[in-house]
This record gives C-alpha cells, structure tokens and sequence, in this order.
C-alpha cells in the first residue's frame, strides 16, 4: 500500500492501474515520434477517503514544452467570492492579499475594485527562482516550500489574505504546500482555497477527469477535511455550481489547538463507496463506447472529436479508442499540423469535419460554449453531421 499524500496513513488501495499514460501537454510533431510515458495509478485512502494518483508524475516532467498552452479556470462565481472576501472580519482596506499563481489574478484585480489596492502575486522568477518561461502551477507547487514561503513572508510581508486558486489538487505534497501557504500568512489571516470538485466525475464514470497534473481528486468531504487536517479551520465553505465540474471554495483561517479530525465513518463509506463504483465502471466503460462506435463507423461513417486538449486526450488513451477515429479537430493555429499525444491521431481544422465526411463529432470543450461551437460548425449539421460530447453531464451526452 501506499502513503497518502494529504494524511500520511499508510493505507492507499489502488482503484485503477492505467498503465504507462503520455503527458497530455507534449503534443507530436510526427506520427511516428516516440514519446515519454509514465504510470498512472488511481488509488484512495483509507482514513481520508481522498483519491489520489499513487505516485505523481515529477514537475519537471509536467512543465509545458511550449508557451502557449493555457488553461482556463471557472469564473463565474469571482464576482461573488469577492464580496465574501472584502467582508471579512478583520480586513481593513490597506490590508495585504497575495495570489500564488496568474490563476488568482481575476480575483485580486476584482478586489482592487473593491477598494482593495495592497495586493500583489508571487513572482515564479524573483521570488521561486524559476528562470524558465512557460512554467505553470505544476512548477510553483514544487517550488513553494515553507523555506520559500518564509523567505517571501521576510520579503513582502505577511499577507493578510493568501489566495490559492485550482492549483492545491496540482500537490506532489498538499500537506508541505498548505504548510507554506500558512508560512505567508499575518496570525490572524484568512487562506482562500479553491479546487475543482471531482465527486460528480466519478460518480457518473467519466475517466476524462484523471489527468497526471492532478495528484488529487477531492469532493467536498475530502476537501474540508484537507483543511482540517492541515491545521485550519473552515470559516466558509461552499460548492459553486457549473454543468461539468463544480467548484469547491474555502476561507480557512490558521489554528493549531482544534483537533486534526478524519471524515466520520458514514462519510468515509460514501467516498469508498463511490471510488469503488468508478473504478468497477472502467472496463463495462470501454465495452460500451468501443462497441458503440465500431458500430456508427461501420454503418454511418467516421468519428471525430473536436477539443485536441487533455481531457480529449485522456478519453482517447484511457478508454482505448484510437482505432475508432479519424482524427481531431482544433482551430488553435498552434496546434495545426500536430498529432496528439498517446494515440497519435492527427490534428486538423474544424472545415476537417465536411472534407474528411465525419459523421460523428465528439465534443470536448467547456459546456459553455457548446453551443456556440455547434453553430459555429452549423454547415456540418445541415450535411447531417452529428455533435454529441464526450462528458456525461453534459446535456449533449452522447447517448450509449
């Protein structure tokens, strides 16, 4: 057995092993071109009920090999969260509030106009040492030690309010990482955390959502006992609501005399009921969408998806469906020529749709803008094309 990452009980069991799995940001220049694999092993504790990846993929390895990769975050709710912020108790306007990643910076811009203007984000170079350009929060993670976060503290003062957006789920070592967190903070400060909630995907078996630069999956019970077990203590919690993935957000505030307490047992018996569902859910999974589209290519004609990100990448490579596919489409001009890591399959323009007569058009892009992306492609469905997506929340989920 392994040793959690959060808790360190010895008592990770494994759910699923993937097998040796490309990293979806190392996009080919060749169809040929060999690649780096590393393996991807799903597993939850015992105590805390957290699923995690066994033994996480190195930073190093993580980092981007180009600089225009992005990833977008949820903002919906920002609008929000500022004013539950700007209404601490405690916090003055000339009160300090810091970021840890750009992932935090729609957020401290809207405190600014708040009337908040003593914000500031950690600089990767000056302040972590990072030289390279192109780092994510895969880097910034590994690199923000309690040492470091001492040395910045010194440096820019102790903030008053430390923000850490979608990047905790990124932690070789959430424990070390919130510890250095808590290092940057005033005595009495707040830490605004904030995680993607996993506890949908894996109760609807949708395997797009394991990804090697999350070690961790929390749910909200994972998630608030984190904290809890990391010394704080939740002033507020709440679950943000989106179509395909929610968002969990904290306020915590530093306390080292409430007692480090694990999820309660009927708790923990639902997180462990759920993993279980999810990790029995793969092979029946596979059965499924192989016979579905063997069957639509051989009576309809060819299948494609369009969204040449990670999460189409994980769907390809995890649910072995290469041999399905003709190809992706993605009308990012980087991205045109390249081939897809793991399965290999080309990636083309979306007018790829009607030249190469796809019949079949998986979506995997961002449920809000579904909708734009079908009419966008709207000569595609007069041709009698048909889009469905590849999340099973989605109201266009493909129906199996």
């Amino acid at each position: 057995m392994d040793t959690c990452h959060l808790c360190k009980a010895p008592g990770v069991v494994e759910l699923l092993d993937f097998g040796l799995q490309p990293i979806c940001n190392r996009f080919l220049t060749a169809p040929n071109a060999e690649e780096a694999r590393f393996p991807i092993r799903f597993g939850q504790c015992g105590a805390c009920g957290l699923v995690q990846i066994a033994v996480p993929v190195p930073a190093i390895e993580l980092k981007p090999r180009v600089d225009w990769i992005t990833y977008n975050e949820p903002e919906g709710h920002l609008d929000r969260l500022a004013d539950l912020i700007a209404k601490l108790p405690g916090l003055a306007k000339d009160s300090a509030i810091c970021g840890v990643s750009f992932k935090d910076d729609t957020l401290l811009r809207r405190l600014r106009e708040r009337g908040y203007p003593q914000t500031w984000r950690l600089d990767p170079k000056n302040d972590l040492g990072i030289a390279e350009h192109g780092v994510g929060v895969e880097t910034i993670q590994h690199r923000l030690t309690v040492e470091a976060a001492g040395i910045m503290a010194r440096a820019h003062g102790k903030a008053d309010v430390v923000i850490a957006r979608h990047i905790w789920e990124h932690a070789s070592d959430p424990s070390e990482f919130l510890r250095a967190l808590k290092a940057m903070m005033s005595s009495d400060g707040y830490l605004v955390l904030e995680v993607p909630d996993s506890e949908r995907a894996l109760a609807t078996c949708d395997y797009s959502t394991v990804w090697e630069e999350h070690s961790l999956y929390f749910t909200p019970v994972t998630f608030r006992h984190g904290i809890l077990l990391s010394g704080f203590t939740v002033e507020f919690f709440e679950c943000f609501p989106y179509t395909l993935e929610n968002s969990l957000v904290a306020i915590a505030r530093a306390d080292n005399r409430t007692p480090r307490a694990l999820p309660p047992k009927e708790l923990l018996h639902e997180e462990k009921r759920r993993a279980q569902v999810y990790a029995s859910g793969l092979t029946t999974q596979r059965k499924k969408i192989g016979s579905y589209f063997d069957r639509h290519r051989n009576e309809h004609g060819k299948i494609a998806i369009l969204g040449a990100g990670h999460l189409a990448c994980t769907f390809i490579n995890l649910l072995h469906l290469k041999e399905y596919l003709d190809c992706l489409v993605d009308d990012n001009p980087h991205k045109r020529g390249l081939f897809m890591p793991g399965s290999h399959l080309p990636i083309y323009e979306s007018r790829a749709l009607l030249e190469r007569g796809i019949k079949l058009c998986l979506l995997s892009v961002g449920a809000e803008i579904e909708e734009r992306v079908i009419e966008k492609n709207r000569a595609f469905t007069v041709a009698g094309g048909i889009f469905a997506s590849i999340f099973p929340a989605s109201k266009h989920a493909l129906e199996i």
